[in-house]
């Protein structure tokens, strides 16, 4: 439907020709699925809720949302490329169990033993996302281990793929440990 509304709209100027995963209309079960991350936002930041109240608003939201994707999915079906409202009720209800999840071992039972690997991440996350626009990490790591993709045999892509994350969390650490953080 979006797609046939995209090109009555937008003749000639969809990105593959007969269709765009970004076009006018298929980024509205996207923006859907951004509120509802806004919804929930709103619902960690509210002070009147204990945590335990927060986790199973979310554990039941992220139900629903499963609830009613496995159902619409019968008529319109799980589509990633077209990003289809079925699909989006999917992925909000996985990552609601999922947040509930890391909320309530982390935040309610304070379970926070490794978690500095993903607080570097999050304090920066727009950083990481923006810098390999302007540093080139494989460069970087193939200069720093150069050697050891010899060494590595079968292993070297995977070794290869985890020193670049390696790098680009050293470069986070640092900012963090500098206090610099990159805020929009």
């Amino acid at each position: 439907m979006t797609d046939y509304i995209d090109r009555q709209l937008l003749p000639g100027s969809l990105y593959r020709g007969d269709r765009d995963p970004e076009g006018l209309f298929a980024t509205i079960p996207a923006i859907a699925t951004a509120l509802l991350g806004v919804i929930t936002g709103q619902l960690l930041k509210r002070s009147d809720l204990g945590g335990y109240r927060k986790t199973l608003t979310m554990v039941a939201g992220g139900a629903a949302c499963l609830g009613i994707a496995w159902l619409w999915s019968k008529d319109f079906p799980f589509n990633k490329n077209l990003w289809s409202s079925s699909f989006a009720l999917h992925c909000a209800g996985l990552s609601l169990l999922l947040l509930s999840l890391f909320y309530l071992v982390i935040d309610v039972w304070r379970f926070r033993w490794g978690t500095i690997v993903f607080v570097v991440i999050g304090a920066n996350s727009i950083l990481i996302y923006m810098a390999p626009r302007f540093m080139d990490f494989a460069f970087t790591t193939h200069g720093l281990f150069a050697g050891v993709s010899t060494l590595a045999g079968s292993f070297a892509p995977l070794l290869f793929a985890v020193a670049v994350l390696l790098i680009k969390w050293l470069m986070l650490w640092l900012c963090y440990r500098k206090k610099i953080f990159l805020k929009v």
